[in-house]
């Protein structure tokens, strides 16, 4: 039964202060932590920390000839005007990357507010929520590291506030969210699969599963001409070359894939649904390049994250059945779940010796989305949902004091880094 009344989920002024004053303290808090991380030698290098590669996405918006990545990553050498401001107002390359990602990390926060109020959470609730969010590990993490996972991230969050707006009304949006899910494919080809998802969803709730079927083909063909025709024209000489041997170009495709040993479910899930959120003790790792890569892949917190994890998984897996069960949320809540399953399995195989946390923002979204399906169930207005609140910010509390120390460590750690190789290193990821 809910308790709350529809004017208390009506989206105000107060809302959109609300958006402002996240976006600002995201900025404060992500934009302090990224300048001091660039400061360092962690910008300069391949696999220092968690498989990343920021060294090439540092290329590749501010580097000239840019570094196009890989296929995996198509499209993000367009966001390269995103950065010449802070370049022209005579900041290092490595700092204006710095400061776009931490542009799409605030915005990812900012838009979580949004679609925590639209499912609908009253405000209080939502924004408690928020708070949650914003200092999570993952997040934390991919606003500060140049990383493709940043645009990753904040193209699932915009996908699915997209698809909860046309859930209401489907004439909303229609064609922001091919925009959307072009970002999506731009920023990891693997994830526009949540672009179809999301489709499905809405047209399967105001159509029918046949008709979804057809609207989903249709949006599909529609979404090809433009990711095609910009995949082209920045991939222009290197589909000429790869289609004079397309023999060779197979191999190349098959090379793309992640190689070695795969971890078990349980490690999987481990990651993915407690690591993301509450960052563990480092994992060591040597790599064959003379590179001690920290990681995290072992259930051991500092104090505040023996607390905050278990009670993090709890806190998950209540307002997911919760939000479930919930005759509104269900809806959305049930495109995030196969979205989820989708990844889960995906990862089961597409792995790369053990740095699951690597792939970590794919999913961060989707099941924090998932854990706050309680909160569509209350109200401040009653002792349930200003307990709800309180234990909501008591979390934050927790996965902050955990989570904020080991990034502020982890931004001054690379000051003097000692490896035997020169920067940036062989990057045997592939990413």
């Amino acid at each position: 039964m809910e308790l709350k009344t529809a004017a208390a989920t009506d989206w105000t002024s107060k809302d959109n202060t609300l958006v402002g004053i996240f976006v600002l303290l995201s900025l404060a808090l992500y934009g302090a932590l990224a300048w001091r991380l660039a400061q360092g030698a962690y910008l300069d290098y391949y696999n220092l920390a968690f498989d990343f590669d920021p060294v090439r996405m540092v290329d590749a918006l501010a580097s000239t000839p840019p570094d196009f990545l890989n296929f995996k990553h198509p499209l993000m050498v367009l966001l390269r005007p995103l950065a010449w401001p802070m370049l022209l107002l005579g900041l290092t390359a490595k700092e204006s990357v710095a400061l776009v990602m931490v542009g799409f990390g605030s915005a990812t926060v900012a838009f979580c507010f949004v679609f925590l109020r639209h499912a609908p959470i009253e405000r209080p609730i939502a924004a408690a929520l928020t708070v949650l969010y914003m200092v999570t590990g993952t997040q934390i993490f991919l606003s500060i590291i140049t990383e493709t996972y940043t645009v990753a991230s904040f193209s699932v969050v915009l996908t699915w506030v997209i698809a909860q707006a046309r859930i209401a009304d489907p004439s909303r949006f229609r064609r922001v969210r091919y925009a959307a899910a072009v970002l999506t494919f731009g920023a990891t080809i693997t994830n526009v699969a949540q672009s179809f998802i999301a489709e499905m969803l809405v047209a399967w709730k105001w159509e029918g599963f046949a008709r979804a079927i057809r609207r989903c083909f249709i949006f599909g063909i529609i979404l090809a001409i433009p990711c095609i025709i910009l995949a082209i024209t920045i991939w222009y000489n290197a589909l000429r070359e790869e289609l004079q041997d397309p023999v060779l170009a197979l191999k190349h495709v098959w090379w793309l894939q992640t190689k070695g040993p795969r971890t078990s479910a349980g490690e999987v899930v481990m990651t993915f649904f407690t690591f993301s959120f509450v960052s563990p003790i480092y994992s060591w790792l040597m790599l064959p390049e003379g590179i001690n890569m920290r990681d995290f892949r072992e259930y051991a917190f500092p104090f505040p994250g023996q607390i905050a994890a278990p009670l993090w998984l709890v806190f998950c897996a209540v307002g997911t059945v919760a939000g479930l069960c919930h005759r509104q949320y269900r809806v959305i809540a049930s495109g995030l779940a196969v979205a989820l399953v989708c990844n889960l399995l995906f990862h089961l195989d597409f792995q790369f010796r053990g740095s699951l946390y690597l792939y970590a923002g794919h999913m961060h979204f989707l099941i924090f989305a998932l854990a706050a399906g309680l909160a569509p169930w209350l109200s401040v207005t009653n002792k349930s949902g200003m307990a709800y609140v309180a234990v909501v910010l008591l979390l934050a509390v927790l996965v902050g004091a955990d989570n904020l120390p080991i990034v502020s460590t982890f931004v001054t750690d690379f000051d003097n880094v000692h490896v035997n190789c020169v920067a940036p290193c062989t990057d045997t990821v592939g990413q």
